[in-house]
């Protein structure tokens, strides 16, 4: 009599291997690597970092945000490839209503999620930015939420954009599911139970889970503070639950970007209003020429006509004054050349990066102590984690510093699968 285990071990392809992927949203990798300085309690990710390989910091895309990061991590391509630029659809008239960029379908190039579950693999995911109605993922959970605040409302619509079926399932075992952002904590709780479900239930061979407690909590306190800490605790302890779930995985923890404290901001976009470039109505945007897209530590600034050099000029010599003021705290402003060299979008004209204590804002409210990313990747702080360990994987190894585009294709290794998409090749860590 065949056990359900052995019957899915033979239509397997016999070179898989199954990976988790953990993605801990913030993780700087000095949060590891340091953790006795920071008096971090963090077991088991101390376990992986010494049991297998890992990075001492990978640099990431331009910009240094969440959802264009996760999707190079499962790419292996920059965001010109892969056209997920930032967060946030670009809207300066704010007719998204504040839009995130969830959806899979955007993604322009393959997905180690198309590859695996087209080379046989049982696929699943939970709250993996980019992910609604991602075709290669059979159990999915995406992250997505558009009325956070109003009780209930969003649960229905992620469970309406769920696998069918899939949340009601779990929810007899693991309790309802958690979207409301500022509830973060919980909502890492929520996740890791949904995931550690689709391991030990539905058997998946790819796991992607997404935790992001840690940056609401550093964008809120600062990296490292008390409270981030505690987070970080926490979410160790479910590192642990997801292992528990999938025996014998390869296990990869990284991150999509680094952190680093804040205590100034700037209003680029009350320059702009200033210098005529954007018209504000009632304190909403009416019309513009250019515009800056805020990504918290940058900005990249878009013409409304590409082909306007007068405005082109104009927008020019406003950032270059604007930086030559020390208060405002500008590092640098990138030509269109240089934002190809890491790979930005291709319709910024320019991009306004901040130094590390001052983010860029669109309010005059005095600013508070706290954290945030998006800055350039050449930033140090901005280094994003990566830690791999598990069957195949080489104890010991430090690989140095790293492209984030290196990421997907040392996964795809790691599965037995084949992923020819991606820009670098696989790590040395097998």
């Amino acid at each position: 009599m065949f056990r359900p285990a052995l019957l899915l071990a033979l239509i397997l392809p016999l070179s898989a291997q199954s990976l988790l992927v953990i993605s801990i949203d913030g993780l700087r990798p000095d949060n590891v690597l340091k953790a006795d300085e920071h008096g971090l309690k963090i077991p088991h990710l101390r376990r992986i970092l010494k049991d297998g390989a890992h990075a001492s910091g990978v640099r990431g895309v331009l910009p240094t945000v969440t959802y264009p990061s996760h999707t190079t991590i499962l790419t292996g391509v920059w965001p010109v490839k892969h056209k997920i630029y930032s967060n946030v659809v670009f809207d300066p008239l704010d007719r998204n209503l504040a839009g995130w960029t969830w959806y899979a379908e955007d993604i322009a190039v393959p997905t180690l999620w198309d590859a695996a579950s087209k080379a046989g693999l049982i696929v699943g995911s939970v709250s993996w930015p980019v992910s609604v109605a991602a075709p290669g993922i059979r159990y999915n959970v995406p992250e997505y939420w558009r009325a956070s605040k109003f009780p209930g409302e969003d649960v229905k619509l992620v469970r309406a954009i769920s696998t069918p079926g899939l949340m009601a399932e779990i929810e007899k075992e693991a309790g309802p599911y958690v979207t409301d952002l500022d509830n973060a904590v919980e909502g890492d709780r929520q996740r890791t139970r949904y995931a550690a479900a689709i391991l030990r239930n539905k058997h998946a061979q790819f796991m992607t889970v997404h935790l992001a407690s840690l940056d609401h909590v550093e964008h809120a306190s600062g990296p490292f503070s008390p409270e981030a800490n505690a987070t970080l605790e926490q979410i160790d302890k479910e590192v642990g639950e997801l292992e528990a779930a999938a025996p014998n995985a390869i296990v990869c923890v990284l991150s999509d970007h680094g952190f680093t404290r804040t205590d100034h901001s700037f209003n680029i976009v009350a320059a702009f209003v200033e210098e005529g470039l954007v018209t504000m109505t009632n304190k909403k945007v009416t019309e513009w020429k250019a515009y800056p897209d805020l990504e918290a530590g940058s900005a990249a600034i878009l013409l409304k006509d590409p082909k306007d050099e007068a405005t082109r000029a104009k927008v020019e010599k406003l950032l270059r004054r604007l930086a030559a003021n020390p208060t405002n705290g500008i590092a640098q402003i990138l030509d269109a050349k240089q934002i190809a060299q890491f790979g930005g979008r291709p319709d910024a004209a320019f991009w306004v990066d901040m130094q590390s204590n001052f983010s860029v804002v669109a309010t005059d409210k005095a600013s508070k102590v706290g954290g945030t990313h998006g800055y350039a990747p050449s930033n140090p702080q901005l280094l994003a984690s990566f830690f791999i360990a598990g069957p195949k994987i080489k104890p010991g190894i430090d690989l140095g510093e790293i492209d984030m585009r290196s990421i997907a294709a040392t996964l795809a290794q790691a599965m037995g699968i084949a992923f020819k998409s991606a820009d670098l090749p696989a790590l040395p860590v097998f």
